[in-house]
């Protein structure tokens, strides 16, 4: 014959189990109200992106530690007509204060000699020449340029640099 037992376990009191439920509630919310008081989401919604890849980030508002090749978040500022003052915008940034930046009578951008892009595919429909964005700068204290990946970004090439108190944060790829 086969024993078999059956554990029966008493239901637990309706007021200790909606205590457990609400210090459960108040622990998500608070590892969530941290979440986001440092960090958001940003979404790529352009139809012409400048990351091939990239349409999700999560930007992190406390890293301003501002390092070469790395992708941040800034506040656009002057950026009409692709993007209203105060708008999130996330690219790669390609110099720092100190740098020699160089845009060519043909459309070539440089950095420190080097050069990271070819032509400005902007240009025409911001019913300019290529030779007006031409000049270079060494870019002061304060200030910093950045790029996306594709050849169709607008970017600092059309704009010039980036003022530090426009940085949101440290931006990071998702999706």
């Amino acid at each position: 014959m086969i024993a078999s037992s059956l554990v029966l376990r008493k239901r637990e009191p309706w007021g200790r189990f909606l205590i457990k439920m609400a210090l459960v509630a108040a622990a998500i919310f608070a590892v969530g109200a941290a979440f986001t008081s440092r960090f958001h989401f940003g979404i790529d919604s352009q139809q012409i992106r400048c990351f091939y890849d990239h349409r999700f980030f999560l930007v992190d508002r406390k890293d301003h530690d501002m390092h070469r090749g790395e992708i941040y978040a800034f506040s656009s500022r002057g950026l009409a007509p692709f993007f209203d003052d105060g708008t999130q915008v996330v690219k790669i940034l390609v110099a720092l204060p100190g740098d020699h930046v160089e845009v060519t009578e043909t459309g070539d951008v440089k950095v420190n000699g080097e050069t990271l892009a070819k032509g400005l595919h902007w240009a025409e429909a911001l019913g300019r020449h290529v030779s007006d964005f031409a000049g270079n700068t060494i870019l002061p204290e304060g200030a910093y340029w950045f790029m996306g990946e594709t050849p169709e970004s607008f970017d600092s090439r059309y704009w010039g640099s980036v003022n530090e108190e426009q940085i949101i944060g440290r931006a990071y790829p998702i999706l």
